[in-house]
């Protein structure tokens, strides 16, 4: 597809995701190493009315786990970290309460150890102020397992902040100054560091959030709450060079990035697509390997695909917004393959039976019923349809679907979210 074809068609997809005076996003498609599309939408600072930029800095939220994976995997090479050996060894003071928990537990989400970013006491008091690493491993220690080492997959925040532990045990320097130098002045990334409020950063983007009332400033969350696990900042540009070194092995050998893609093995031998630090899945017969993030106030997506050297990013200042639809947009675009279907949506009697709370762990998700139809309220504008007699399926992006069950007294009870890209994930009713 023609360059300006490409554009046309991402631009006429797009205007549907764009709040008229709201914040919005930098979206890029890499192939073969350089930009064939790269273009700001929407609002850096609303309250300014800043046009957004393609070289705005974000916070890039998880998609900091990918740094952190390879610097472990880096470690690993020089002979410093061992995959397979107790924590205990990097972390001698981190109570493990009698189990064994290895590095690679934490890579892959598999250690058990609660997350305490999920806890509301943490997120009310401690995610506004400034947050030492040893005062967010006191967070993570002395808690309950919730499950033993490599029981199950349950994703984890506190897991990437003791690797950021690690990396600074063994290497003997701060997790933010090991990247800058090993990563990020190696390869040029000019724009990436570790987020602190201090420093004037140019072009730094403002984050927004939906409130009753309609876009309102996110609430504050001190920059390093999340450390090793989230703590990052970049841009366009820099993840664009970090997909390039990573394709090209410039940072570990190509055979240990091969293992970061491994599905994980559970302990009673199921497989779940996650390895170190990425998402593995398949998409239109197209193997990924991919990851989100997700704080107050920002939305990232950064998905490559595996066979073919083309990558694309999703950076968003407005919390929840839709990156998974808009990255799989954006690969349909590259890719030149048609749009999903949709069928015509007929309100009756049952649509009440679908409306509630739901709730996944700690994440809840509520669907109201408007004038339209159904809706997930913290995405009002996106109308549920209905299809036979107990799934739904959104109206503007037709591949995400939800099953429901368990009908009693008028109501489902829990729902099944299908989407392309991620493993089936199971809500049930709170209210």
């Amino acid at each position: 597809m023609h360059r300006l074809d490409l554009e046309q068609r991402i631009d006429a997809a797009f205007a549907q995701e764009i709040l008229p005076e709201g914040p919005g996003a930098a979206l890029a498609i890499v192939k073969d190493g350089r930009f064939i599309f790269r273009k700001g939408y929407g609002l850096a600072n609303v309250e300014w009315g800043i046009q957004m930029p393609p070289d705005a800095v974000f916070p890039i939220a998880s998609l900091t786990k990918q740094f952190t994976a390879v610097a472990i995997m880096m470690l690993k090479e020089r002979g410093l970290v061992s995959l397979d050996v107790s924590l205990e060894k990097y972390l001698p003071d981190f109570p493990l309460q009698g189990r064994h928990v290895t590095v690679r537990h934490l890579l892959n989400h598999t250690s058990g150890i609660h997350s305490y970013s999920d806890l509301p006491e943490h997120r009310r008091n401690t995610a506004p102020l400034k947050s030492s690493l040893n005062k967010l491993v006191e967070l993570i220690a002395n808690r309950p397992f919730e499950f033993e080492p490599g029981e199950r997959y349950r994703y984890n925040n506190s897991g990437y902040v003791l690797l950021g532990a690690v990396i600074e045990n063994v290497s003997g320097t701060r997790y933010r100054d090991f990247l800058k130098r090993e990563i990020f002045d190696p390869l040029g990334m000019r724009s990436t560091a570790y987020r602190s409020d201090e420093p004037i950063v140019p072009k730094r983007v403002a984050g927004y959030q939906r409130g009753q009332s309609g876009i309102e400033n996110a609430s504050y969350m001190s920059p390093t709450f999340f450390h090793a696990a989230g703590g990052l900042a970049s841009t366009l540009d820099d993840l664009a060079i970090w997909d390039r070194a990573i394709r090209a092995n410039r940072l570990i050998e190509a055979g240990s990035f091969a293992h970061m893609l491994v599905p994980t093995r559970l302990s009673d031998g199921t497989e779940y697509p996650y390895g170190f630090g990425f998402g593995t899945a398949v998409y239109r017969e197209q193997r990924i390997y991919h990851h989100t993030g997700g704080i107050n106030g920002f939305a990232t997506h950064m998905l490559h695909l595996r066979d073919t050297n083309l990558t694309t990013i999703v950076l968003s200042n407005l919390y929840l917004f839709p990156m998974d639809r808009i990255t799989r947009l954006l690969l349909r675009c590259a890719l030149e393959l048609p749009e999903a279907s949709a069928t015509q949506f007929t309100r009756d009697e049952s649509a009440d039976s679908f409306a509630g709370e739901f709730k996944i762990g700690t994440f809840r998700r509520q669907i109201i019923t408007t004038e339209g139809g159904l809706a997930f309220a913290d995405q009002p504008g996106t109308l549920l349809r209905l299809h036979g007699e107990d799934t739904l399926f959104e109206a503007n992006d037709p591949e995400n679907t939800y099953r429901f069950s368990e009908l009693r007294d008028g109501k489902y009870q829990r729902f099944e979210a299908l989407s392309p890209l991620w493993p089936p994930q199971l809500y049930n009713r709170v209210l």
